[in-house]
């Protein structure tokens, strides 16, 4: 075998070769992603908290028409709200949200008066809420699944004088006075108009309690929330439901918040929830 003593050198063939990515590009390419996703992110979760604001005007739309259907069946009566009482659109005899057993209590909604006009429990759930009171409230709250987010708002069906009397149902009538009434039939809703009277809201995570939301004449007595991007959402007498945009109230307060918190004045706030209830 004959052996040569001068081998050409070795030709590499650069086409074949893959280029790969140095330290600096591969830096540079995780910083454009970082960069995008910063930018995208804050679009999603507005995108989230904007799908879950739908679903909980559809939850409010739908407890709004079995409250309708209700009043409908009853002769124009609306159904009670009643304080702590089971005879009401929800079992008050059950305790309320702010502290087990109640808050995770799903007997208190069936055995509530508007469920069989639509008997499932996740239309009385708010989707955006997480947790429990995190103000007044035992510190294992925060962590808990309330099984209501909604209260129907105090003077449609709230007891008088003369529920009081015939039923033993607690007299509300002194939240608001005897110059705001409280409702027993539809037909007695005015000032403001059916399209304008509130029904159900979404209620603060703190002042969340026994399901009658009750709006006090000068401050806060139950506070709405704040937690669809510092925006409620409300139901109206006629059916329809909305969400509503906060020009000031950017926490959820709790119980007998005055108008102004933490150096803000949510005057305008407050008089906005006041005229969906009674116009002076």
């Amino acid at each position: 075998m004959q052996i040569d003593m001068n081998p050409r050198p070795l030709v590499w063939n650069t086409d074949s070769v893959k280029r790969a990515f140095t330290l600096i590009e591969l830096l540079v390419v995780i910083a454009i992603i970082a960069i995008l996703a910063a930018m995208l992110l804050p679009a999603l979760a507005r995108a989230k908290l904007k799908a879950q604001s739908i679903t909980c005007v559809s939850n409010q739309k739908q407890l709004s028409l079995a409250w309708i259907m209700y009043a409908s069946d009853y002769s124009d009566t609306m159904v009670p709200n009643w304080l702590g009482d089971p005879r009401s659109w929800i079992d008050g005899s059950l305790g309320n949200v702010n502290d087990l057993p109640g808050a995770t209590n799903l007997t208190a909604i069936r055995n509530g008066l508007l469920y069989r006009y639509n008997p499932n429990a996740g239309v009385y759930r708010c989707p955006t809420a997480k947790g429990g009171p995190t103000i007044g409230a035992p510190a294992y709250m925060a962590t808990v699944q309330l099984v209501r987010h909604y209260s129907l708002q105090g003077r449609m069906g709230g007891a008088d004088a003369a529920a009081a009397a015939k039923y033993g149902a607690v007299d509300t009538t002194g939240v608001l006075g005897a110059q705001y009434p409280q409702y027993a039939k539809m037909s007695q809703i005015n000032n403001p108009s059916p399209a304008e009277a509130l029904t159900f809201l979404d209620e603060s995570i703190n002042t969340l309690d026994d399901g009658y939301f009750a709006v006090d004449a000068t401050d806060y007595q139950n506070s709405p929330t704040v937690r669809h991007g510092r925006s409620c959402v409300l139901a109206f007498a006629d059916g329809h439901a909305e969400r509503w945009k906060w020009l000031a109230l950017n926490v959820d307060q709790y119980i007998w918040a005055t108008v102004t918190q933490n150096g803000v004045d949510t005057t305008r706030d407050l008089r906005r929830l006041r005229n969906a209830v009674f116009r002076p």
